[in-house]
């Protein structure tokens, strides 16, 4: 092994040595945030009373070569701007932005469906945001 093959090596497993423990970390790191940035129903920090009205619930549709439909229902009342379900959000098991409905307070439910990537498998979460109880987070496996 020449001398810049070497120092080539030994700066890629320097990089890999110092990313992949912060990519671990952040992972650790979104799971403590519950209760606190986000909720959940095991965590619902502040909001305990809330969560039955507040934790977005996820049914899944198809499956096993077929299109995976994933329906996301927060059980909210809407009550115009005063009080309501903003939007929901669909992220992959790394927490990955999918897609996203807002929804009108006026006129919408917060009811949504989302179209999964073809053959995807793992978990995906769901995100509920209240106008005053603020971002709440539950998963489904596919």
């Amino acid at each position: 092994m020449d001398r810049r093959e070497f120092m080539r090596l030994g700066l890629a497993g320097g990089i890999a040595g110092a990313v992949l423990p912060q990519q671990l970390r952040a992972e650790e790191d979104c799971a403590s945030m519950a209760g606190g940035l986000y909720y959940t129903q095991d965590k619902p920090g502040r909001w305990e009373k809330k969560v039955g009205s507040h934790l977005p619930e996820l049914e899944k549709t198809g499956g096993a070569g077929s299109v995976v439909v994933v329906k996301v229902t927060t059980d909210h009342p809407q009550q115009g701007y005063k009080h309501y379900i903003v939007k929901h959000q669909l992220l992959d098991a790394s927490y990955r932005f999918l897609d996203e409905k807002m929804f009108d307070p006026e006129k919408d439910d917060p009811v949504s469906e989302f179209t999964l990537p073809e053959g995807y498998k793992g978990m995906v979460y769901a995100l509920s945001m209240c106008n005053k109880h603020d971002l709440w987070l539950h998963g489904i496996e596919i």
